[in-house]
């Protein structure tokens, strides 16, 4: 599959936010891009058939926290690539989602769209090995 046709999901609630960030993914090259402002919404769509190949998840969402979506991601489509999103600068939530099996942590923000195009690209996991609770 070429890079560029991948399927993009945002889910995200900051309509600002993601509509920025879909601007930026556009702009260099992915096609396949759709913004979810809802996790029913995202479950939804992922039910009628689309699965995208890489999520930018949400921590706080108004109807979920991002850490539970990546928990049930990840026993029912464990190949999808979740870059999990955060504003909180908290290392817990960092070490929670990478433990849930996200792909990436990229601290939220539109200033950092070209390290989250880079995570898109990217093939390298980020691992996580430390033994925290």
């Amino acid at each position: 599959m070429d890079l560029y046709s991948q399927r993009i999901a945002i889910l995200d609630d900051e309509e600002i936010f993601s509509f920025s960030v879909e601007h930026y993914l556009n702009k260099a090259g992915f096609s396949n891009v759709k913004r979810f402002e809802t996790s029913g919404e995202f479950y939804y769509h992922l039910n009628k058939g689309f699965v995208p190949d890489v999520l930018l998840l949400d921590h706080f969402l108004n109807d979920e926290i991002g850490l539970d979506i990546l928990e049930k991601l990840n026993e029912t489509h464990p190949d999808m690539k979740v870059v999990y999103l955060s504003a909180q600068k908290t290392a817990a939530i960092a070490v929670r989602a990478l433990k849930l099996g996200a792909f990436a942590y990229q601290e939220k923000s539109v200033t950092d769209i070209k390290e989250i195009i880079e995570l898109i690209k990217s093939d390298k996991r980020v691992e996580f090995l430390a033994d925290t609770p």
